[in-house]
């Protein structure tokens, strides 16, 4: 096999829907194999935590059956990774039921698929711990039986050796816990007997379908074709280009080092890869390399989110200039004023937040710029408790304040200075987590039935 095409078409599958267009379009050509990774740690903790699924079913109903019924046309595979999200157990099974429903309504011809779990019982990963198969990642401190029991739901991230199980066991869809991003595209090609180090790259490059291009936009398709020595990106969009620029580029963001990406095994190293324009609108990579492990080893993320609380907002708009330049202190002196009111001996039963739109709500102690030039300010009271009551008086009477702050230059008196969205609390849906778990554990074989399982099936007629 000289060369090999997934057709791309999603970063985030079931995240606002798979645009048609270049969907169809992508698919006249010869396709190999439709791939798309499915989740993201970047929607934060909550889902994990939860076990709850992100996205609308109808939108993840949408994106897979475009992708199932164009894929058993060209009897290619179909893998998504990182089902729902999160990739928890329950997730892959609620892909799995709306693959089987697919089939249905379609009329579909039989074909196995096979699921794939990932999420860790947590007595097994404390055994693991105990034995010192765990390490830290991101994650400023070992894992401990203190952490586990902080922890509500763990997944490991699978590499490209799970989802090959699968193929090399004749599933032709896979619905795959949660997995490395550049795994869920690279699998096939390596299957196949393609270089890893090329294969991998194409995956970290391609992952996330037509944002690898310029101009930006979302959820169109693109085409990624794999040769012995090189990778090329075509996006299916017309008004969309490949450049050696936006490939580069993609290959290199969310990397603390950009030229290399740690995987199940070893690294993918970009150090000498070349980017080049076969046309103005394709990109061809080369010269990417797999590095193997120096001690052999085999080593997989853990990702782990605990519940914190109840989580309470209140919203609160400062037009006053005279306001916001003494915002700092009145945000010292409304944070003192609520733990009086609540009493001091209850200040460690909750956390109280303010984010401040227009000064620092995205970067906060980060931020350099020091002095704001917003002309209005929307403050986020933000309330974490265990105690949903407490949590409501907090947010509550850190509004109120608001209302009777006083400042230099003052020139209105109650509330002149304050304007609300509502003057409602607001509730969200979901509990408040917190990421507890971004470790490593090492594995003495990438199967280990214990950590990652298997499910094979016979889908439609």
């Amino acid at each position: 096999m000289e060369k090999l095409s997934l057709l791309v078409s999603t970063g985030n599958l079931g995240d606002n829907i798979i645009e048609k267009g270049s969907f169809y379009e992508g698919a006249k050509r010869d396709i190999d194999c439709f791939a798309a990774d499915a989740g993201t740690a970047d929607a934060g903790p909550t889902f994990l935590g939860a076990d709850k699924p992100h996205n609308p079913v109808e939108w993840e109903e949408h994106d897979l059956e475009v992708m199932l019924v164009e894929s058993l046309k060209k009897d290619a595979p179909m893998i998504v990774g990182s089902c729902s999200t999160t990739g928890t157990d329950s997730a892959v099974d609620r892909y799995a039921e709306l693959i089987r429903k697919i089939a249905k309504k379609h009329g579909l011809k039989p074909f196995k698929m096979a699921r794939i779990y990932s999420q860790v019982d947590k007595e097994e990963l404390a055994r693991r711990m105990e034995k010192g198969d765990t390490e830290p990642l991101g994650a400023p401190y070992a894992l401990t039986r203190q952490v586990l029991e902080e922890t509500s739901n763990v997944t490991a991230s699978m590499g490209v050796e799970q989802i090959m199980h699968a193929l090399e066991e004749g599933a032709q869809v896979i619905m795959a816990g949660r997995a490395c991003d550049d795994a869920v595209l690279a699998a096939y090609p390596i299957f196949r007997g393609f270089p890893r180090g090329i294969s991998l790259h194409m995956g970290k490059a391609a992952e996330c379908a037509s944002l690898v291009c310029w101009p930006q936009m979302i959820k169109e398709s693109i085409i990624a074709t794999v040769y012995h020595d090189s990778f090329t990106i075509e996006p299916m969009h017309p008004a969309q280009r490949a450049t050696p620029h936006s490939v580069a580029a993609h290959s290199m963001y969310e990397r603390v080092d950009s030229f290399t990406q740690a995987v199940p095994g070893g690294i993918l190293d970009m150090h000498g890869s070349e980017y080049t324009a076969v046309t103005d609108r394709i990109t061809r990579v080369s010269k990417s390399k797999f590095i193997p492990s120096p001690d052999g080893s085999y080593k997989v993320k853990l990702e782990g989110a605990g519940e914190v609380g109840k989580r309470v907002y209140h919203l609160v708009g400062i037009r006053d200039t005279r306001a916001i330049e003494n915002i700092d202190k009145i945000l010292e002196d409304t944070r003192k004023k609520v733990s009086d009111i609540i009493g001091p001996s209850r200040d460690d039963q909750y956390e109280l937040y303010f984010h401040v739109y227009g000064k620092n709500a995205i970067m906060k102690d980060l931020e350099p710029v020091e002095r704001t030039q917003s002309h209005e300010l929307a403050i986020v009271i933000e309330v974490v408790s265990k105690d949903e009551e407490l949590a409501t008086s907090v947010a509550k009477c850190a509004k109120f304040r608001f209302f009777y702050m006083s400042y230099p230059g003052q020139m209105n008196s109650s509330g002149g200075s304050v304007a609300l969205l509502t003057d409602e609390p607001l509730y969200p849906k979901n509990k408040c987590y917190r990421w507890t778990i971004d470790h490593l554990l090492k594995l003495d074989d990438p199967l280990d039935d214990k950590i990652f399982r298997f499910a094979f099936e016979t889908v439609g007629k």
